[in-house]
């Protein structure tokens, strides 16, 4: 069903369909994309590199970045829930309008994002993750916070869309094959063109005591995180379409401006 300016079909989609709507989304929209990610991205991996060294600790490093690439994978989020409805956008509009939420939405997903990790070893923390993947996009779109934004939550994980663990796995699958396809040609052109890295380059275990490189790593998964952060924005759209029947609702309106538009015409 096309609705209004809606740049894709609003219908429900199988997990396989939403990793391949990912995919073709940010394909087609990586003039915004990218640059946003790379923009909010690069900072924070070059600040994590600092970190490492400071302090020769790699995973101090990795943590850091991961709590704090919530920052870009909201701004992709933002980016995606206007570009979606055929909303025109470029980087600066993005930014003044994820200006006003992004330190709530770094905050709480930072708070999640650490309890996750600190319980993954029991078993708990994925379930956490699952439970907590909507939440860009209900603080973003939706603009919810507090009890509101839990209820939420709750509602939209028990429609739900997609197979959550499902869809998790296929994200990380493609983003790790993602990933080491832009790490390998970095690794090419720096260390068999340019002659740098010689002890075995980006793969070497010595890559993990080296700021530099580890930056790199990190400057390479800023690249890929728009997909998976793409395919949990169109997993959230399944739910709301299975449990909502949200694009019956957006049809309605469709016919209601219309047929308001026809009034106006034949008075």
């Amino acid at each position: 069903m096309k609705i209004l300016d809606a740049t894709i079909e609003i219908r429900s989609r199988t997990t396989t369909e939403v990793i391949d709507l990912a995919t073709l989304f940010y394909r087609a929209h990586w003039k915004l994309l990218l640059p946003l990610a790379l923009l909010l991205g690069l900072p924070v991996a070059g600040a994590c590199a600092g970190l490492h060294a400071l302090t020769g600790r790699w995973w101090l490093a990795l943590l850091a970045f991961i709590l704090l690439s919530a920052v870009p994978s909201g701004a992709v989020v933002l980016a995606a829930s206007r570009l979606v409805f055929g909303t025109p956008l470029h980087i600066g509009s993005t930014l003044r309008l994820y200006a006003s939420t992004w330190a709530g939405l770094f905050f709480r997903r930072a708070g999640q994002t650490l309890l996750t990790l600190l319980l993954l070893p029991l078993g708990a923390g994925l379930a956490l993750r699952l439970r907590w993947a909507f939440t860009p996009m209900i603080v973003l779109l939706e603009r919810l916070g507090g009890r509101e934004l839990a209820r939420r939550r709750v509602g939209l994980n028990r429609r739900g869309g997609v197979g959550s663990l499902g869809l998790d796995i296929a994200c990380w699958l493609v983003c790790a094959l993602l990933l080491l396809a832009v790490v390998v040609v970095v690794d090419l052109v720096v260390t068999d063109l340019l002659g740098s890295w010689s002890d075995g380059g980006l793969f070497s275990v010595e890559a993990l005591d080296d700021p530099l490189r580890f930056g790199t790593w990190m400057a390479a998964w800023l690249l890929v995180l728009p997909v998976g952060q793409l395919a949990w924005f169109f997993a959230y759209i399944n739910a709301r379409i299975r449990g909502e029947g949200w694009d019956l609702e957006l049809g309605f309106r469709e016919t209601a401006a219309r047929l308001a538009r026809d009034r106006g015409i034949a008075a």
